[in-house]
């Protein structure tokens, strides 16, 4: 178990009622869902909304346990989104977590929740990124609330907002019948605050308050006659019903001065930078005051508008602009829409003005802005303009202040991560033999192969569906299809999704599983594989990857250490060796993650350096007298460690390879050179802490025999 938060973080839960909590929003969230009396608690890790897994995890023993609240590492989005059934058929309470990307993925199981509805607070909490910081694919969670009826709360950046927004979506989503997504974006889940709770509440129903038995009830089947039945009651009860509570609880937001003639809406943290760029301009302070020129409305719910509300809004004033993050601009159509339905005159602008993709950083919404409010109010002048401009310039004198341009660097493997091998010797056996593979790849860790040095990755796909990618590819081409999976991602999808798929249609394939014993790519995360649940109790049970893909069918297993280039060459040629015979063929990467490794080995060599023990710690360096500067070594490697210095020749120009102090001794550099046929270069070191006075006397006479040592690269 490898989490994030301390035990006297962890104990500002228990504080009740006109306390403070100081944390980030993982903790916020969790002190207002411990409020709702939640029930039930689950999810898929991933970013920006991995650390409130984290903090769950963390909060069990000391505080959720005793509370009776279930908590689950669900295997996918699927199973998490399932829990919320629970909250269909009892006035049960509960919320389950997953990134944006993760809506796909849980979308079956929650639009039949949001058809039957629910009887007590049920809330998806959707870590949403549109700036693309976490994620890959740019989507917006709004269009999915739109389809299924589901109300969407999206609070501006302030924790004491989102631990009101919590609460009082728990209550809506029970008053509304309706499951209610949250959406917690990076500027949410990462920023520290200061805030006043209140008491939690413990659940009626619950693992130590339990029901003799769940009810069971015909009508609440998403099937014919009672679907139409449901389908009606959604859009005529369910959502009107939410749209009248938004407003009757205050859940958006007014500032500045309702007589203005200029309005702003904004939503979610494009609030906090509409803010931001006003207080630039000189028409707003750091506290939320507005010029009494200007009135904005702050959309915590961005779906279901308010008709009433908006048009509340917009009648009487002569311009309103519209800050909607990303596309579609859902929004602005209803906006629009009701507008002209109305008739209501104005100029209304919104992403005929404001950029249309990515998110609204002031760089890119400032200009807008600047334009809206000197159209808008031209007494201002030029001033918004060119306060905007200063931003930017401000920006780009930092930038001129380095000597030179800093490079773009691709997102690339941990320095000794497990998974680098793996393509180094992939790249190395293109290199040797000229055949070019098909890479089916798709979301992990190991994407990071489809960039420079490797290029080993040529589609990067939904979760868990790289090898069922590659199937047409592979049959309509006649290149050899290797794909490449992780463990986490495996069992979240891989075996039914693409194992199963490739085994049944015959897929001739070879399928590299990277079992690194993690869901690494979220921040380090047990899985199936682990053993254990993320609250550290065991599973009590064995989940093989050997024996289920045995147990499938697959009759070319193999296992190997990727560190060990030999064996690992030697097991990636004999399985290729079927490649006549159609069938699907393993080869299982068996070595951990290097950062939970090192987490671990890290501690442990301290203290036994401290109690006097001996230990070594082995180190790769570069002779810079050998190196002659061709960096072959960097293009079958890429490790973070490897980099350039000076060399020590004046007639040899090119800098030379060297290693600096992060390197963790994989020796994967040394056998890199070894089994491409590079160059000697290549050294280890091995550091002997609290040797014996045997070993420190031969290396005394080792020193005298051989004399000062020649000047190396540092290691």
């Amino acid at each position: 178990m490898s989490h994030s938060f301390t035990t006297d973080e962890i104990s500002q839960l228990k504080r009740g009622q006109g306390e403070t909590l100081y944390g980030d929003g993982a903790l916020v969230v969790l002190k207002a869902l411990l409020e709702c009396g939640i029930s039930y608690f689950g999810g898929y890790p991933g970013a920006p909304t991995a650390n409130l897994l984290d903090a769950f995890a963390d909060a069990y023993d000391p505080i959720l346990k005793d509370y009776g609240c279930y908590f689950e590492t669900s295997s996918n989005e699927m199973a998490a989104a399932a829990l919320l059934t629970a909250s269909v058929f009892e006035p049960v309470r509960g919320a389950v977590t997953w990134k944006v990307l993760g809506n796909g993925v849980g979308q079956d199981v929650v639009d039949h929740v949001s058809q039957l509805g629910v009887k007590d607070g049920a809330m998806i909490i959707v870590g949403e990124d549109y700036g693309g910081s976490s994620t890959t694919v740019l989507q917006r969670t709004l269009p999915w609330g739109h389809k299924i009826g589901m109300p969407v709360i999206d609070p501006r950046h302030d924790q004491q907002v989102l631990h009101r927004m919590v609460k009082e979506g728990m209550d809506l989503s029970r008053d509304s019948n309706s499951v209610v997504a949250l959406l917690l974006r990076p500027q949410h889940s990462h920023a520290n605050a200061e805030i006043t709770v209140g008491d939690n509440v413990l659940p009626k129903i619950s693992t130590v308050n339990k029901l003799k038995e769940f009810r069971r009830d015909p009508t609440i089947f998403a099937l014919p006659p009672y679907s139409f039945q449901q389908e009606a009651k959604r859009y005529e009860e369910r959502l009107p019903i939410a749209a009248r509570l938004i407003v009757e609880r205050n859940l958006n937001e007014y500032f500045g001065n309702s007589e203005a003639k200029v309005g702003i809406i904004t939503h979610g943290t494009t609030f906090n930078t509409t803010m931001r760029l006003l207080s630039i301009m000189g028409l707003a302070d750091e506290f939320g005051e507005l010029d009494p020129r200007l009135h904005l409305l702050q959309l915590n719910v961005i779906f279901p508008l308010n008709d009433d509300q908006i048009a509340g809004f917009v009648e009487g004033k002569s311009h309103v602009l519209l800050v909607e993050e990303g596309q579609p601009d859902l929004m602005e159509s209803h906006i629009r829409a009701l507008i002209q339905k109305k008739d209501i005159r104005l100029s209304f602008r919104g992403h005929d003005l404001v950029p249309k993709y990515g998110e609204l950083t002031p760089e890119k919404l400032g200009p807008a802005l600047a334009q809206f409010i000197m159209q808008a109010i031209p007494d201002t002048g030029a001033l918004p303009g060119d306060a905007v401009q200063g931003l930017i310039n401000r920006k780009r004198q930092a930038v001129d202040l380095f000597p030179a341009p800093v490079p773009p660097r691709f997102p690339t493997f941990c320095t000794g991560c497990p998974e680098r091998p793996v393509f180094s010797q992939m790249k190395i056996q293109e290199y040797n033999t000229g055949v070019k593979d098909w890479h089916g790849g798709d979301v992990g860790c190991y994407g990071m192969a489809g960039f420079i040095p490797f290029q080993m990755s040529d589609s990067n796909v939904g979760m868990g569906a790289g090898l069922a990618a590659a199937s047409a590819v592979s049959a309509m081409s006649e290149q050899h299809n290797v794909s490449v999976v992780g463990d986490g991602t495996l069992w979240h999808s891989a075996f039914n999704t693409s194992a199963a798929n490739a085994i049944y249609n015959r897929q001739d394939t070879t399928y590299i599983v990277l079992d690194n014993k993690w869901t690494a790519m979220t921040g380090a995360h047990e899985n199936p594989n682990v053993g254990k649940l993320m609250t550290g109790e065991a599973v009590g049970t064995e989940m093989s990857i050997v024996k289920t893909f045995a147990a499938m069918g697959v009759k070319k297993i193999e296992t190997a250490n990727p560190y060990d280039f030999r064996d690992f060459q030697a097991k990636i040629k004999k399985i290729r060796r079927d490649a006549k015979i159609p069938q699907v063929r393993v080869l299982i990467s068996e070595a951990e993650c290097q950062l939970q490794k090192q987490r671990r080995v890290k501690p442990e060599r301290e203290a036994a350096i401290k109690a006097g023990k001996r230990v070594e710690i082995d180190r790769l360096g570069v002779d810079a007298e050998v190196c002659v500067g061709d960096h072959a070594c960097m293009r079958f490697n890429g490790c973070p460690s490897l980099t350039l210095k000076e060399g020590p020749n004046s007639l040899r120009t090119a800098p030379v390879a060297a290693i600096d102090t992060t390197c963790v001794g994989c020796g994967v550099c040394g056998e890199i050179t070894t089994a491409a046929q590079l160059c000697p270069s290549f050294f280890k070191v091995t550091k002997i802490e609290n040797a014996s006075w045997l070993e420190k006397i031969k290396a005394s006479v080792s020193r005298l025999m051989i004399g000062r040592p020649v000047v190396r690269s540092s290691v």
